[in-house]
């Protein structure tokens, strides 16, 4: 039987990375020019591919970039920004960029169509990473055009794939899903159907493979109110599933799940944070966090974490900018789960909004950080202060932040302008305390003017010290740069 722990919290701790500005001590190893196009049909709010530089090791990359309309092209690096070779993509006109991933032989680029005879489509470009070639395109997945839109996910080492469709009542809530899992040849394993039809009104579903191709769905069901979350295997039909009620009835109000976020980690544990709302008010009342360990079938459920008016008090509090302050949380949204090799757990949300209209700018303020031991218990929280702005047509190109975690260290790089200056910062969180180093630029001197000057997707870490980025420097004003800079 599954056990539910409930457990208690330790400490509290609001820490702010207050405005002094320590120099890092960076070197710039290497540049050359950079084009850059924004992909077509993109999110502004949410990008589908976050990470469009990935790393194969110490010592070299691979990196998608848009070249023109319809085409792109991969290419790899090595750390002297030597082009090893570069690999076009002609794509189609209604084909769109879906995912990006390398596997130990290949880079794969993922696309989505929603072709004219009512079909959308998935289609697979692998491209072998020791001569740049790219292989026939395969097609993965074929749904209505009318359906949700299909998806994939794939394993962190890249050997399993799973190219997947919704299927939907009338009133768009989930009844099944169905798809194929492909091996890193793109050579198909295994038809994969899960059947959703026991769970009443699933409205959002997250798909995850881990690397021995067990398949994670977890669901967000019962009207906003349940937290479920299902492992297929690949060898049989056994389902393993665990669920709790994250939603209800506390303290007299009536609860429900407003955002959600899962990471499968590398000890292949699900991890799972919810913030609830009041279903009366609309205010954020709480964080849930959830580690669900399907190896020895356990769950531990940690303590939650109220949003009271004291803990806003310290928010507002630690924010020195001029203006009135809010009064309730808002616009604030789960956007990563860390965990570090010590079994420690980050859960990190970020306030990210737009006024709203055409043409109106982009805002990404405030991260919240709320860590957690290896038991599940709150240790710490804090907030770490940041006021980024962009014009609409940029988004969140530029602005919001790019992670890496170094051991029991995270480090947080942000582009900002502090005390007049316009730089890449590096903060640093220790994990286990939740203290932050004060903000480090890394004195690039990036430029301040009306285009964009740096590309946040482009942004990859080889090592903790060694970073590769996309950025417009007053060395280099007049044109963007692909760098690799080293922090000492």
């Amino acid at each position: 039987m599954n056990k539910l722990y409930l457990l208690p919290l330790l400490l509290l701790n609001l820490l702010w990375a207050g405005p002094l500005l320590v120099q890092a001590q960076s070197k710039t190893l290497a540049s050359v020019p950079f084009s850059y196009l924004p992909g077509k049909s993109e999110d502004g709010y949410n990008k589908r591919v976050e990470h469009k530089t990935l790393p194969l090791s110490n010592s070299e990359f691979i990196l998608l970039s848009r070249q023109s309309a319809d085409t792109y092209a991969v290419v790899k690096y090595n750390t002297n920004l030597k082009k090893i070779w570069e690999a076009p993509l002609a794509l189609s006109k209604p084909e769109t960029i879906e995912a990006f991933i390398s596997t130990k032989d290949a880079a794969v680029v993922i696309t989505h169509t929603e072709a004219t005879q009512g079909k959308q489509q998935l289609y697979a470009y692998r491209i072998t990473l020791n001569d740049g070639k790219v292989q026939e395109k395969v097609l993965l997945l074929e749904a209505p055009a009318k359906s949700r839109r299909a998806g994939v996910a794939a394993s962190p080492d890249g050997t399993k794939l799973l190219a997947f469709r919704y299927h939907s009542n009338s009133n768009m809530q989930i009844q099944d899903i169905s798809g194929v899992i492909y091996d890193d040849a793109l050579a198909p394993i295994k038809e994969a159907s899960y059947n959703l039809s026991d769970i009443p009104a699933i409205l959002t579903a997250d798909v995850q493979v881990n690397n021995t191709g067990e398949q994670y769905i977890s669901l967000i069901s019962d009207n906003m109110n349940r937290l479920t979350v299902r492992q297929y295997n690949l060898l049989n039909k056994e389902v393993k599933v665990m669920s709790v009620l994250v939603g209800g009835v506390f303290d007299g109000q009536k609860v429900y799940i407003q955002d959600s976020k899962f990471s499968l980690m590398p000890d292949n544990t699900l991890y799972g944070a919810v913030f609830t709302a009041s279903e009366a008010t609309g205010q954020y009342y709480s964080l849930k966090a959830v580690r669900f360990d399907f190896e020895t079938e356990d769950m531990v459920f940690a303590e939650e974490f109220k949003f009271t008016p004291t803990y806003l008090a310290k928010i507002n509090a630690a924010d020195k900018s001029k203006g009135p302050k809010p009064e309730q949380l808002e616009d604030i949204y789960l956007s990563d789960l860390f965990l570090t090799p010590e079994q420690k757990l980050v859960v990190l949300a970020e306030k990210k909004y737009t006024e709203g209209g055409e043409n109106t700018p982009y805002y990404a303020k405030e991260l919240y950080l709320f860590g957690y031991d290896e038991y599940m218990n709150s240790t710490w929280s804090s907030v770490l202060m940041k006021n980024q702005k962009a014009p609409a047509s940029e988004a969140f190109d530029a602005i919001s932040y790019n992670a890496f975690v170094n051991g029991n260290t995270l480090d947080l790089l942000t582009k900002e302008e502090l005390k007049g200056k316009n730089d890449l910062y590096l903060h640093r969180i220790n994990v286990a305390s939740g203290a932050a180093t004060d903000p480090q630029p890394l004195d690039l001197n990036v430029v301040k003017d009306k285009n964009i000057a740096y590309v946040k997707e482009f942004t990859a870490w080889l090592t903790d010290k060694n970073i590769i980025t996309v950025v417009r420097t007053a060395k280099e004003a007049k044109e963007l740069q692909l760098s690799h800079i080293l922090i000492k």
